[in-house]
């Protein structure tokens, strides 16, 4: 009958990770590389520590100091690195501030400059030359925030995740005709050092409860391997039922 589990092997891939050093990011870093994933971890802050547990492991990763927000040094990172067959744009924030507050257009800048500009500046260092080569895996990390409002998350961040679903179909058009396939993830609330002090209505939550980071970084995994090899332009709800019961 063949060994159908092969087209979840990630062995011969080579994935960028933006926002590796914790939450989703990490654990997708992790996931992929048991799936035989060569990774490469991308940070401003402390990454290494998730790269060598890594390599502990027997797997293969590289990890890189790099703000998403700094064009030239994501293009200088991009080429330094060689080729990426995959990019998973985990790299975001949200801060947890009051939109009245009289300095909250600082916090709004600041979302829109990491969550939307430093996604960009990452697709835009990989996908030319995945046009060039014929194939490519990018997935953009949004929000069921996005989709509904969210349970509590602030304008800036709902806006910013807004604009990344809409970002998913304007890629996918100009990818797809190239095998450069181009989809997004909405999970809800995720246990991760971005919640963390923030409490929420789980009754809200069909499941219940919090996703845990390997929730994401599964069907992370599943969209960047030949097991996806038709699906592009979607996003991919991971969020407990939240945005079926919204």
């Amino acid at each position: 009958m063949g060994n159908h589990t092969s087209r979840f092997d990630l062995n011969g891939h080579r994935i960028l990770i933006s926002g590796g050093a914790s939450g989703i990011g990490a654990a997708t870093a992790r996931v992929m590389s048991d799936l035989g994933a060569d990774v490469i971890l991308i940070d401003i802050g402390e990454v290494d520590p998730v790269a060598q547990a890594i390599r502990a492991n027997g797997g293969r990763a590289t990890a890189l100091r790099c703000d998403v927000t700094d064009r030239k040094a994501v293009e200088d990172m991009v080429r330094a690195s060689g080729m990426v067959d995959g990019l998973v744009a985990c790299a975001g924030i949200c801060p947890w501030t009051d939109w009245m507050a009289p300095d909250w257009d600082d916090a709004f800048d600041r979302v829109i400059d990491v969550n939307i500009r430093g996604t960009i500046n990452c697709v835009r260092a990989v996908m030319p030359p995945m046009i060039e080569r014929k194939s490519g895996r990018i997935i953009l990390i949004g929000s069921i925030a996005g989709q509904t409002g969210g349970l509590k998350s602030g304008i800036h961040y709902v806006a910013s995740k807004g604009g990344l679903h809409a970002m998913v179909k304007w890629l996918a058009r100009r990818g797809a005709p190239y095998n450069v396939l181009v989809n997004g993830l909405a999970p809800g609330a995720v246990a991760t050092p971005m919640t963390d002090g923030q409490s929420f209505d789980t009754a809200a939550i069909p499941l219940g409860r919090l996703a845990e980071p390997n929730e994401m970084a599964w069907p992370l995994a599943f969209l960047c391997s030949p097991a996806a090899s038709y699906i592009t332009g979607s996003i991919l709800a991971v969020n407990g039922g939240g945005y079926m019961a919204s």
